[in-house]
């Protein structure tokens, strides 16, 4: 197969061919003649942060439908967390999670490893096993405060640790609750104050949502997750999403808002938190937004803006994710990795409307956004998005002794 366009590689964008056999990128030249693509060819996206249900939630949403959507957005690796119904804790639950997984995929899939007060005293050993046998798992998100003890992990615990950990940082002390909007209960306070106690860590920090910890993070050894609410969104607009506000972390003053964005280069990453619910858990003041779909398109929606630099995207949708969480042949278009590209033109600019994205929600917090969705998706060398066509299905599994 081979493909021409303006390729966008580490640090400039060429318009070249592409030589790609086996599902890898095997030569970039410009003389290589081949289908020419209008738009800019990027490296498809990972999304190393998704809540996929799916199991007792599959109301909500399920791997084969979630992926799909993933697909759709220009996504060609997701990393499902472990707090699923049943919750993922042990080699058996892991096991039986990725084995239902392989058989709905339309992207790649990694899955992460939970940690809970049932299991903290042999999570090393067990996330050792699962590595043994190829997988590629880091440890959470876990969580210092949750609605169920069970799952809320002290900092002391987090220090024994001894695999890759990502954190949802909220010290317990300063939620007061989860009532909407849970901005008002669920205090900045909250964040700084775990990200100061573990930022010199190593640590992964998920959604980070306040200007301080954004800053303690890049002082620090530790990477820094944002995500596009976080970016985008404050706590303004309530006034827009009345009961479907909440998500974990809150969205912040506008203020922190505007931080995070104007400092979008602090990022090591940019995730969705992908976290469907129904509309009624919603309106009943459930967490999360759906958002796996989205992520890239809001993006690029902002580069067609001129708010965001196309380069610094790709870094923290793409690269980044694919080096800090050691994915072998994803991330950067370069030769022997693979041939995962999301290409997009960005004179196809559009208002985001919810009736036509995948997800079980049915909405979305960016409705009318300015959005640029992939014309064309290519996981692995074939053609899996071409306009509105997809092929469903093509995804795997994510080993690392089949790379």
């Amino acid at each position: 197969m081979k493909i021409f366009g303006k390729l966008l590689l580490r640090n400039k964008i060429v318009e070249a061919g592409m030589l790609i056999e086996d599902g890898l990128i095997k030569e970039i030249s410009k003389k290589i003649a081949g289908k020419k693509y209008r738009g800019i060819v990027m490296p498809a996206g990972i999304d190393v942060h998704v809540h996929l249900r799916d199991f007792d939630e599959s109301q909500k949403e399920t791997i084969r439908n979630g992926t799909l959507a993933a697909l759709n957005g220009g996504i060609c690796l997701v990393v499902d967390q472990p707090n699923t119904k049943p919750f993922i804790d042990s080699e058996e639950m892991y096991l039986k999670r990725v084995r239902y997984a392989e058989k709905f995929l339309s992207v790649d899939y990694s899955l992460n490893l939970g940690v809970t007060r049932r299991n903290a005293d042999k999570i090393n050993l067990i996330a050792e096993k699962i590595k043994e046998i190829g997988f590629n798992p880091a440890i959470g998100e876990v969580f210092l405060h949750h609605e169920n003890i069970e799952y809320q992990i002290d900092i002391e615990v987090v220090e024994t640790l001894r695999h890759f950990t990502t954190i949802h940082a909220e010290c317990p002390e300063f939620v007061e609750s989860n009532r909407i909007p849970n901005f008002r209960y669920r205090k900045r306070e909250a964040e700084i104050k775990a990200v100061e106690r573990l930022a010199s860590k190593k640590l992964y920090f998920c959604h980070v949502s306040t200007s301080e910890a954004l800053d303690i993070i890049n002082k620090n050894s530790s990477y820094a997750e944002v995500t596009p609410h976080h970016l985008l969104l404050s706590e303004k607009d309530y006034e827009r999403l009345g009961s479907l506000v909440n998500v974990n972390p809150p969205l912040r003053r506008k203020e922190d808002q505007e931080y995070l964005f104007n400092e979008f280069q602090k990022a090591d990453v940019v995730a969705s938190d992908h976290a469907p619910h129904t509309i009624e858990e919603k309106i009943a003041g459930a967490s999360g937004f759906p958002g796996v779909e989205t992520l890239y398109p809001i993006l690029m929606g902002q580069v067609f803006l001129g708010r965001l630099n196309i380069f610094q995207v790709m870094e923290r949708i793409s690269d980044n994710p694919a080096r800090i969480f050691g994915f072998c042949r994803y991330g950067l278009i370069e030769v022997n990795n693979y041939a995962n590209l999301a290409i997009f033109d960005l004179s196809r600019m559009e208002r985001l409307k919810s009736d036509k994205l995948h997800c079980f929600a049915n909405w979305t917090p960016f409705e009318g956004f300015p959005v640029v969705f992939p014309h064309t998706v290519i996981l692995r060398g074939e053609v899996v998005k071409d306009g509105k066509e997809m092929v469903e299905m093509m995804g795997k599994v994510y080993k690392r002794d089949e790379v």
